[in-house]
């Protein structure tokens, strides 16, 4: 095995268990480009997920687990209106609020939540983006709601579900939370700008130092596992130049996000132990300051997008979807969001 590719035995051993299907994905913070905080994120998955993008209002109800009911299941109200990604119709994948945060779920391979004995409210893992953005503006707020909650795995697609989970918020603070030995674990800094999938993010962050843009000797690797896509978005993401404006930092980042996409039948040569490399089915870049929020089908060559001030956050009601699959679907959609 390549030294590269050394990973803990624990993990290797919680990959061999788990089906061989998974959800992968990369994520990308910006944050010093001179014009705007922006997010980009991809969705890479073994079957196709029919996302969707939704409008949560304020007044939601909200909470629950998705394959279980539990006495102490945490529920609330939606405090702050989001737009975001609904993944395989039930889990908030990824999204932005209107006070600024983002939050990007990805899976983890090996995640452990520990046992539900703490005595605190309970809340799915598959909802931790959606309580994240309800409830909170800032990167501090979120860390401190989830150390107020116990998350427990959940099923979906019959199969459980590691996950860990980024955040950013407008001042450009970024964060990692992942569930390492059943414990919460938070990285913060810059260091937490890229997240792929396993190993944790702790292994990500001393690999790269074996690699020529941060002072090892290794070639930058071409491989679509998640060291090889990590160590990719880091060099790219630090030889990005200063943007003149915020459309061009949004285009910067998504030339980084379109490096680290797995194209359609692509293998993974790397001769890891990852379980996780599947084709990218859509991409977000998210821009923080300005409140836009960009989707893009892989099969679909034109985005669409919102821009979070025009989108109705108020009255309440239900979650309001738009279906996204169409080809047909460009361009700012906000109003069609509004009205679905």
């Amino acid at each position: 095995m390549k030294t590269s590719r050394v990973w803990p035995l624990a993990l290797l051993l919680l990959g061999a268990l788990s089906p061989q299907a998974a959800q992968s994905c990369s994520r990308v913070l910006s944050n010093s480009n001179g014009q705007a905080v922006v997010v980009g994120r991809t969705m890479d998955l073994y079957l196709d997920d029919q996302a969707a993008l939704v409008l949560r209002p304020r007044g939601l109800e909200a909470g629950g687990l998705v394959s279980a009911s539990v006495a102490n299941a945490k529920r609330w109200r939606v405090k702050h209106g989001s737009v975001g990604v609904m993944s395989v119709g039930t889990v908030l994948a990824d999204g932005l609020n209107e006070r600024g945060l983002n939050v990007n779920l990805l899976y983890l391979s090996g995640s452990d939540y520990g046992s539900p004995s703490s005595g605190k409210p309970v809340i799915s893992n598959l909802r931790m983006a959606e309580f994240v953005l309800d409830q909170f503006a800032t990167v501090e707020e979120a860390i401190a709601g989830l150390a107020q909650v116990q998350v427990v795995s959940d099923r979906i697609l019959d199969r459980d579900w590691g996950l860990h989970l980024s955040l950013a918020d407008r001042s450009g603070r970024s964060a990692v939370v992942e569930f390492i030995a059943g414990r919460m674990v938070v990285h913060q800094g810059n260091q937490t700008r890229v997240m792929t999938n396993e190993p944790p993010l702790a292994w990500q962050l001393n690999n790269l130092k074996r690699y020529r843009p941060f002072g090892g000797d290794l070639p930058l690797p071409g491989d679509v596992d998640p060291a090889s896509r990590f160590v990719r978005a880091s060099t790219f993401l630090s030889t990005l130049p200063k943007a003149s404006s915020a459309a061009e930092a949004e285009g910067n980042l998504y030339g980084v996000m379109k490096n680290v996409a797995v194209p359609a039948g692509a293998e993974d040569y790397s001769g890891g132990q990852a379980e996780d490399s599947w084709v990218t089915l859509w991409t977000v870049i998210a821009n923080l300051d300005e409140g836009s929020y960009a989707f893009q089908l892989a099969r679909n060559p034109y985005p669409i997008w919102v821009e979070l001030k025009r989108l109705n956050f108020g009255g309440g009601g239900a979650m309001r979807r738009l279906d996204v699959q169409s080809p047909e679907l460009t361009g700012d959609v906000s109003e069609r969001l509004n009205r679905s």
